[in-house]
């Protein structure tokens, strides 16, 4: 099962961010020595990306920094895995499973631009691993299907589609059903949370998203799609989500 991804991804044809290699590999930062963390975050990478960056970036010294107990694990799901239709399942298999042997309260992931789209594919299809999801600037598929959403209402008035099986041809309209599904009042899912710059060339599907989720679910900042603005984003989610509830000090 291959996924389709826009044009623009499709330029780091031929690099190493192509590959899907079995095992997917990632890399941990635990919490301090002495410690158990209380919850596991997981950090999906953009299309550009590896899971190095979010080091590299700040994120990783962010989420320490702010008082959380937590074990940080990023994905190094790079595009390839996305292409051959091999995410969720590499995530799930070689990532997230060996991680949560390890024992936590929680299981949060966080995702940046096509990273946003694998924590939402990834908790779609295992759902009932994770606790919360936090989306910066995802990519929630074509504009076309954005627009039938808007002229249906927006996305709690929409018609979803049946669930069914996820191919090439319908995995779009199965994410945006199971977006409707979980942003349903009084309907179990993840709690989700929401980030995107103001000119973030992504924001009119993001827009369609925060419209269906609570206020103070969404976080906006000034500028377009890259790390200054995800880094904002990413201070407002950690001083003002769940995240920072579930996931506060040490577990006894």
């Amino acid at each position: 099962m291959r996924y389709l991804l826009p044009t623009a991804f499709l330029c780091l044809l031929g690099c190493g961010l192509m590959r899907a290699p079995t095992p997917m590999t990632s890399l941990r930062d635990p919490p301090l020595a002495g410690t158990t963390a209380r919850c596991l975050v997981l950090l999906l990478p953009g299309a550009g990306d590896r899971a190095s960056t979010f080091r590299e970036e700040g994120f990783v010294a962010a989420i320490q920094r702010s008082g959380a107990s937590v074990d940080i694990v990023a994905a190094n799901a790079t595009l390839g895995y996305y292409l051959k239709g091999r995410a969720a399942g590499r995530i799930e298999i070689d990532v997230a499973a060996p991680a949560r042997a390890r024992g936590y309260e929680k299981v949060w992931i966080l995702g940046i631009s096509m990273g946003g789209f694998g924590a939402f594919h990834y908790t779609q299809q295992f759902s009932s691993h994770v606790d919360g999801i936090a989306a910066f600037a995802p990519y929630l598929g074509d504009r076309s299907l954005g627009a039938e959403i808007e002229a249906a209402g927006g996305l709690a008035t929409w018609t979803p589609d049946p669930p069914a099986t996820l191919t090439k041809k319908n995995y779009q309209r199965q994410l945006w059903s199971w977006l409707h599904r979980v942003t349903t009042p009084g309907q179990p899912g993840p709690s989700i949370y929401l980030g995107y710059g103001a000119d973030d060339r992504l924001a009119p599907q993001n827009a369609i998203l925060a419209a269906a989720l609570p206020v103070d679910h969404v976080f906006h900042a000034q500028g377009g799609h890259d790390w200054p603005v995800w880094r904002g984003l990413l201070q407002q989610f950690l001083t003002r989500s769940d995240f920072a509830r579930d996931c506060a000090g040490a577990r006894p």
